[in-house]
């Protein structure tokens, strides 16, 4: 896939490049992406739409990535996207101001090859625990069906614009292989599946499960599953 302007160009703060040049298969799951960010809106998982954002891997476009070009508002649209490579480069659509910063978290999520969707958000009870440095734990039996079987880890707080937040989360996927999903010290949730339906019901069993164990702590705390 190549852009049909030479190079991206600057409006205000947008950056653009040419119209994406789709595949029935990459028109597909670029449909199924927005449709799994309207799922997330009607089970209320998007408190702040505008502070979270999603990719799909192109299954024609070997190394392109298609991401939001600004939040995930209700009425995200097909023209709401653009088409990166896996070094971060803007080959076609639009990216929103501030997108560039979380570029590396979702390319990092993509190095493992049974992951073809991102999701990121900022879902309250999720990133409470993000807040406080805690590990999401693996005791409600949902969360284990939809394949994640142990605690969600939390990554070290580092800053997004200078690469350390990348190497941050790199070390955290290396540490746990298994993990589908990964908090962001401070700030919130990554989470990451082989589909963008399946990853934002993922996403939203994840903010489900940290309600719960905040309300079971109430009652001396969560109960791993019995064997």
């Amino acid at each position: 896939m190549t852009s049909t302007l030479t190079a991206p160009v600057r409006e205000g703060e947008w950056l653009k490049a040419g119209e994406p040049a789709l595949t029935p298969a990459d028109a597909a799951v670029r449909a199924e992406l927005v449709q799994a960010v309207r799922v997330l809106h009607q089970l209320g998982t998007l408190q702040n739409p505008y502070s979270a954002n999603a990719s799909v891997r192109l299954p024609d476009s070997p190394g392109h990535l298609l991401i939001n070009a600004k939040g995930l508002p209700a009425d995200i649209g097909e023209q709401d996207f653009g088409v990166i490579t896996l070094d971060g480069d803007l080959v076609a659509g639009k990216l929103g101001p501030g997108v560039r910063q979380v570029l590396q978290m979702h390319i990092l999520a993509y190095t493992r090859p049974e992951v073809n969707a991102v999701i990121h958000t900022h879902s309250t009870h999720a990133t409470a625990f993000a807040l406080a440095h805690r590990p999401i734990p693996a005791n409600y039996e949902p969360l284990v069906n939809r394949g994640q079987t142990r605690d969600i880890p939390c990554a070290p707080y580092r800053a997004r614009n200078n690469g350390d937040l990348g190497a941050s989360i790199a070390g955290l996927l290396a540490e746990h292989p298994d993990t589908k999903a990964v908090l962001l010290a401070n700030h919130g949730l990554l989470a990451f599946d082989d589909s963008p339906m399946s990853t934002a019901r993922l996403v939203a069993t994840i903010e489900e499960t940290a309600t719960l164990e905040i309300h079971a702590a109430a009652l001396g705390g969560s109960k791993p599953i019995a064997p």
